[in-house]
C-alpha cells in the first residue's frame, strides 16, 4: 500500500480518467487498511467531483477523534 496526496490523486485522474484506491481516516495504520480490519474504503472514481463527493460522504460517517479527522488515500 502506498501513501498518496489528494493533489496525486487528482492529477492522476485527469490523466488516466479514473483512481482505484482506499478512502482512510488518516490515524489507522496502514496494515490495517486491507488487513484483517478492513479500516480502508475501496473507491473508483472517474471525476474531481464524484472523488469530492466520496471524501465527504466517508469523512462523514468514519472520521472521528480515535481514527482520525481527515482523509489519506492510499493506491491499491
Amino acid at each position: 500500500m502506498e501513501k498518496q496526496h489528494k493533489n496525486t490523486v487528482k492529477s492522476l485522474i485527469a490523466k488516466n480518467g479514473y483512481w482505484t484506491g482506499f478512502l482512510v481516516a488518516n490515524k489507522v495504520n496502514p496494515v490495517h487498511v486491507k488487513g484483517c480490519w478492513h479500516l480502508g474504503f475501496r473507491v473508483t472514481v472517474s471525476s474531481i467531483e464524484e472523488l469530492d463527493k466520496a471524501i465527504n460522504r466517508f469523512a462523514y460517517y468514519n472520521c472521528n477523534r480515535e481514527l482520525g479527522n481527515r482523509v489519506s488515500f492510499y493506491k491499491k
